[in-house]
């Protein structure tokens, strides 16, 4: 295995599964390397309960994704979701040197970073800092004001925290898996990265992304986040609805649902049956498939009723003309974007990841939005870092030839 890292890996960290992906940039085009998945068993509601579990599930997929691929990995750009991450816009500003000056590209980092600083409690972690518009000497509104001559530049800037404590939690696990954080980042925000279009950010969308632990949202208008939120039901209470009413375990349950299951129960003829394990195991039992069905369903259509009222608190509900994208595992659940569609009344798809270069098949899923979003973050992150660096070594030659 290669000693150097000159790739980019996502590590997705779901309640379910731990996903790793590989990516390495060739010619400005980001090519798959490998990828690695493992079954998780330490996490309670959106947060992690059992560092040991998590972490044995974090070294088994990056050890496939290391030996599918060929490389070693030492750096990460992880994902972090679940009903403790929260979104809020930020109004800050800086004053520029002089009496009028262009602004420079290091003023708007400024401003954008004094949203910070804005934080309102110190047990939140900012995970993303999400610059929206820009105004000189508080009258011009512009997405990018380099240039331009003022005297004082103001930033609104959408800030995306997430609880300390389960922040760190996260980066403890990674660190102990012998893993360098490069970056946290909002799934769903990564999910975007790999899901959607300029113009679906343009014209309105959401990105629901349906994990097990919670559902996490993103909206878009004109190109700018407006909604970073999280809802504490995920797949996990899927699968405790199907244990509770047909008596059996939730790993059954998850099984169940994985292979019968459809969110729109009347597609189910009456007379078909399942054989449901009993919660020992020791014997099974025939059900009805529509009651299993039924169950689903009726968690999905509360799942997106929770999202409406959410859309409708921020008055999105009637302007995302590009409508819905789902991700996640459940995403792909026959039946979810038919009820998404009819709760939310808009249009709906299923967010498939774009087909890197060598990529697999079975990676054609959107479970897999994620992690590859990471990655297409941390190509970008690794672009800016390059450019801040052109800048700095510009500026030095200037003060080398002044």
């Amino acid at each position: 295995m290669d000693k150097k890292q000159d790739h980019i890996v996502g590590l997705d960290l779901g309640s379910d599964w731990t996903r790793c992906f590989i990516g390495t940039e060739e010619n400005s085009r980001l090519r798959f390397v490998g990828s690695g998945c493992a079954r998780v068993d330490g996490w309670s509601k959106g947060v992690i309960s059992d560092q040991d579990s998590v972490l044995s599930s974090v070294d088994q997929a990056v050890q496939q994704a290391e030996e599918s691929g060929g490389r070693s990995i030492e750096s990460v750009v992880v994902g972090i979701g679940g009903s403790h991450v929260v979104g809020n816009t930020s109004h800050t500003y800086v004053s520029l040197p002089g009496e009028e000056s262009d602004v420079r590209a290091q003023d708007v980092d400024a401003a954008v970073e004094a949203a910070a600083r804005t934080s309102p409690s110190t047990d939140r972690t900012i995970l993303q800092l999400i610059p929206l518009a820009f105004a000189v000497d508080q009258q011009t509104v512009l997405q990018n004001p380099v240039g331009i001559a003022g005297r004082r530049l103001d930033a609104h800037v959408h800030v995306i925290t997430a609880q300390t404590q389960a922040h760190n939690n996260v980066c403890t696990v990674v660190n102990r898996a012998s893993l360098v954080v490069q970056e946290t980042v909002f799934e769903p925000f990564a999910a975007a990265q790999a899901v959607l279009e300029e113009r679906e950010r343009e014209m309105g969308v959401v990105v629901i992304d349906l994990g097990a632990g919670s559902t996490d949202l993103l909206a878009y208008l004109d190109n700018q986040v407006r909604l970073a939120s999280s809802i504490p039901v995920g797949g996990g209470h899927f699968s405790s609805d199907v244990a509770t009413v047909l008596k059996t375990s939730k790993k059954e349950a998850a099984s169940l649902i994985e292979q019968y299951g459809c969110a729109i129960a009347e597609q189910t003829p009456h007379n078909v049956t399942i054989e449901v394990p009993s919660i020992t195991g020791e014997y099974s039992k025939p059900q009805s498939r529509r009651l299993l069905n039924q169950i689903i369903e009726a968690r999905a259509r509360e799942t997106f009723e929770l999202i409406a009222t959410e859309l409708r608190h921020t008055r999105l509900e009637d302007r995302l003309v590009a409508g819905v994208v789902l991700t996640g595992g459940l995403a792909g659940l026959s039946g979810m974007c038919d009820v998404a569609e009819e709760v939310l009344g808009m249009t709906t798809r299923i967010g498939l990841p774009p087909r890197l270069e060598g990529m697999p098949d079975a990676l054609d899923h959107p479970a897999w939005a994620t992690s590859i979003g990471l990655v297409l973050y941390g190509q970008r992150l690794q672009v800016k870092k390059q450019g801040k660096r052109d800048r700095l070594t510009d500026w030095l030659k200037s003060l080398i030839e002044s």
